[in-house]
């Protein structure tokens, strides 16, 4: 069913938002996962829908976190198209895909090609797109970055949100 331009499931539908600045990080990543998706990822699939921006760094991590596990509807949406995200990226994306936990690919296609605009518009189609939005910036202080960015855009919409930095 839609409206006002939004899908609505039954169920909840959780939009994840991070920094791509993880490779230093990956056991804090991997503890706050556990410790924030986790409770949601368990239990009745059929429930829950993911949305996930199929970039590097928490994107894929948690597209590879969630896709391990029955942990519901997972729905990647790029700024631009599959073959223009970096390549772990398009690996995570495509196994998921390949392994049928992938339910859809939104190939937001923006005209201005990969950069800030693009961005911003696929965390806006994350947000408007979802009931909550889980951040994992990479400090708990708004520094200016996309993911807070994206959180303050959740938080105007009158979106809850969880915020779980990596530092």
């Amino acid at each position: 069913m839609t409206g006002a331009g939004r899908t609505v499931h039954r169920g909840l539908t959780i939009a994840i938002t991070g920094t791509r600045q993880v490779e230093s990080r990956r056991g804090v990543l991997a503890e706050l996962f556990e410790r924030v998706l986790a409770p949601f990822a368990d239990g009745p699939a059929a429930d829950r829908g993911w949305l996930l921006g199929g970039a590097a760094g928490v994107d894929t991590s948690a597209l590879r976190f969630l896709a391990g596990r029955d942990a519901g509807r997972l729905v990647v949406a790029v700024p631009v198209r599959c073959a223009d995200q970096p390549a772990d990226a398009r690996e995570a994306i495509e196994q998921a895909h390949a392994a049928g936990r992938v339910e859809r690919i939104v190939e937001l296609d923006h005209p201005e090609g990969i950069g800030p605009a693009a961005f911003t518009t696929r965390n806006r189609w994350l947000v408007d797109h979802s009931d909550l939005v889980i951040g994992f910036p990479l400090t708990g202080t708004d520094d200016g970055s996309g993911t807070w960015e994206t959180l303050a855009y959740a938080a105007g919409l009158g979106r809850p949100y969880l915020v779980a930095p990596l530092s």
